[in-house]
């Protein structure tokens, strides 16, 4: 609990850094577009591309869409880098096409998933089907909400077998006389269920009748499901605040639960603020957030040393019984700025801690842009909270803007690029002149 409450201190002191996103959506008033384009300089891994592109974020109502129309010449050969425009280019293209936006009745999107999430997260918290820019996929979620019932769903990848979930959600007391009490009738119960058809998905070590180890292999396709409740106590235009609880069961694997509290303040119309503070009581065999923003990441790969396999089923079947926190913060104010700050940590598990840090900051300073992003596993001591290894995402970006409609500055990404089978860091550095314009 301390070193939650440490996190949710220090969020505020670490405003200067946040998500891993690939691609931050800008901040943009509802019905507002903005086309940007440039050109620059990109060394990935120390290979350097000339660099030119046009990155268009279009709304129509509610409708919205956002492209990646960016070529990368190889300053020595004069060729296009192959791997942008390789087989499944479109993927690369179609950053995102959506209607609606989460948490309004009906929202639906196709493209790149940054942050999928289902009900409170306790499966499926921020979960990211790209892992890779080179390795970028072309998932969906669809959301309705028809005041009594309703049901989040969300599928990882169109072209490979992946990860699939959903959640199932009623208001039963919309369906009796107590439709009519303002806050209570509310009370939501949900069911989610959340399968991986991937190959990988579920190889871990392998026993037999005896409990004799005989090697790794698949225990069957990675699955889990489970059951929800939510309770608003306070609804004033100002003032949200919801209670929760949360079950989930891992086919082959062990259970967990989890309860929270959640609340969102309107300041005037000026500045929000949203917090969020869970407590978990973990079985053994059992990970809270499980499919998460590394999870394309760790599903499979292997030790280099030794060879074998180094799963997150693996993890999973090693997760010992445990109680673990999670706490969270989201300010913005006036569509200036956001800061996002979240941690998650596991008592009994020394690397057991998550680390989500987010900003935008388009034009708090009005010659200056930023945002970046970061997520990191690490420690529960957080002495390697700010480490970039295998272990880490990183995007970030500073310019400086002479006009209003022109940005020079640079990206900076941490990654990783798929090779024979797994995931490897790659690093990429892009100074740009962008032009922006909003209408």
């Amino acid at each position: 609990m301390k070193t939650v409450l440490a996190i949710i201190t220090a969020i505020g002191i670490l405003s200067s850094i946040a998500s891993a996103q690939q691609y931050p959506q800008p901040l943009l008033a509802p019905g507002q577009s903005q086309v940007s384009a440039g050109l620059g300089v990109s060394w990935i891994d120390g290979t350097p591309y000339y660099m030119i592109g046009v990155m268009p974020d279009l709304s129509f109502g509610p409708i919205g869409v956002g492209l990646d129309l960016t070529l990368r010449i190889n300053t020595q050969t004069g060729q296009i880098r192959k791997v942008d425009w390789s087989d499944g280019a479109y993927r690369k293209v179609i950053r995102y096409v959506r209607y609606g936006m989460k948490h309004d009745p009906v929202y639906a999107q196709v493209g790149q998933l940054d942050m999928a999430t289902l009900g409170h997260g306790f499966i499926m918290y921020n979960y990211n089907n790209s892992a890779s820019f080179d390795d970028r996929r072309l998932g969906a979620e669809l959301d309705l909400d028809f005041t009594r019932f309703g049901f989040e769903a969300m599928y990882g990848d169109f072209q490979t077998p992946g990860l699939t979930g959903g959640r199932a959600y009623v208001r039963p007391l919309k369906f009796t006389k107590l439709n009519f009490l303002p806050v209570i009738s509310g009370f939501e119960i949900g069911a989610t269920y959340v399968t991986d058809q991937n190959e990988n998905s579920d190889i871990a070590l392998i026993r037999n009748a005896n409990n004799n180890l005989i090697g790794y292999g698949s225990l069957g396709k990675m699955s889990a499901y489970g059951f929800d409740a939510g309770l608003p106590v306070v609804r004033f235009p100002m003032v949200n605040v919801d209670l929760y609880y949360d079950y989930a069961q891992f086919v082959h694997f062990g259970h967990g639960n989890g309860a929270g509290i959640a609340g969102t303040f309107r300041g005037m119309g000026i500045v929000t603020l949203s917090a969020k503070l869970e407590h978990d009581w973990i079985g053994n065999e059992f990970i809270p957030e499980y499919f998460d923003q590394f999870y394309e990441l760790e599903r499979y790969t292997y030790d280099s040393t030794s060879g074998n396999p180094a799963t997150k089923a693996l993890q999973l079947q090693n997760a010992k019984k445990s109680e673990g926190w999670y706490g969270q913060l989201v300010l913005s104010a006036l569509g200036q700025f956001n800061i996002i700050g979240a941690y998650r940590g596991i008592d009994h598990d020394p690397n057991g801690g998550l680390l989500h840090l987010e900003t935008q900051f388009p034009n708090v300073i009005p010659i200056l842009a930023f945002s970046a992003g970061y997520d990191r596993h690490t420690n529960n001591t957080l002495k390697d909270a700010f480490k970039l290894d295998d272990r880490s995402l990183l995007y970030a970006f500073l310019g400086y803007k002479p006009y209003p409609f022109m940005t020079v500055g640079f990206n900076y990404y941490w990654t990783f690029v798929p090779v024979d089978g797994h995931y490897v860091v790659q690093k990429r550095i892009e100074p740009r002149v962008m032009f922006n314009f909003t209408f």
